[in-house]
């Protein structure tokens, strides 16, 4: 998706910005955006082929949630219409140590590790929630926010209104539905009345 494509049926934000602003919308991925890609498949392939992960950053994704519990295994774990996905970079401590793949201490959370269902997953297309945490913003989020998510209309607004002033001159350009627009206006509830989601892709100035 680019800055001059629609998002139908949702309303379409494009942002692009000077390279280090893009950081700002990390919040937006610890709280939860909603991604469309391939489903019915492992949740290896799921990182490699809609998110785009190399085996260098794959490495880096210590810990990983699927619908609430930790996965070890990565290539028989599925992710279904519907999934929620959380990645982490390696945690502090034993807490973070028993949630690790494969980790020496996965074997205390066995009760809560990821057990695949045993009811029918279609390959297809499909939105999957994700978040992610800490280090892994800086290698996955460009990636993903250039990619496009999608997001409650009242959490974009909710961060636009609390972006410090200086984002103005941080934002080269903003483009809702083809037009361009005050990036700041769109933290009005007037600007996306009616919709409960948008589209947002977030991309960085060349």
């Amino acid at each position: 998706m680019n800055c001059t494509e629609k998002g139908a049926p949702y309303p379409h934000i494009c942002f692009v910005l000077h390279g280090p602003a893009i950081s700002r919308f990390y919040t937006l991925l610890q709280r939860g955006v909603r991604i469309r890609g391939g489903i019915g498949c492992s949740v290896s392939a799921f990182l490699r082929d809609t998110l785009g992960v190399t085996n260098d950053e794959l490495e880096k994704i210590q810990s990983i949630f699927l619908d609430g519990s930790p996965v070890d295994d990565l290539d028989s774990a599925k992710v279904r219409d519907g999934s929620r996905l959380a990645l982490s970079a390696a945690m502090p401590g034993l807490v973070g140590a028993t949630l690790r793949r494969g980790g020496v201490y996965s074997s205390f959370r066995s009760t809560i590790s990821h057990k695949e269902s045993e009811a029918p997953c279609e390959a297809g297309d499909g939105l999957v929630e994700l978040k992610i945490f800490n280090l892994l913003m800086d290698d996955l989020g460009p990636g993903v926010l250039r990619k496009g998510v999608l997001v409650k209309s009242s959490d974009l607004r909710d961060f636009l209104a609390a972006l410090p002033p200086e984002f103005s001159g941080e934002c080269s350009s903003s483009i809702l539905d083809g037009r361009p627009v005050d990036a700041m206006s769109l933290a009005n509830e007037k600007a996306l009345s009616g919709h409960d989601i948008v589209s947002l892709s977030v991309m960085e100035e060349a």
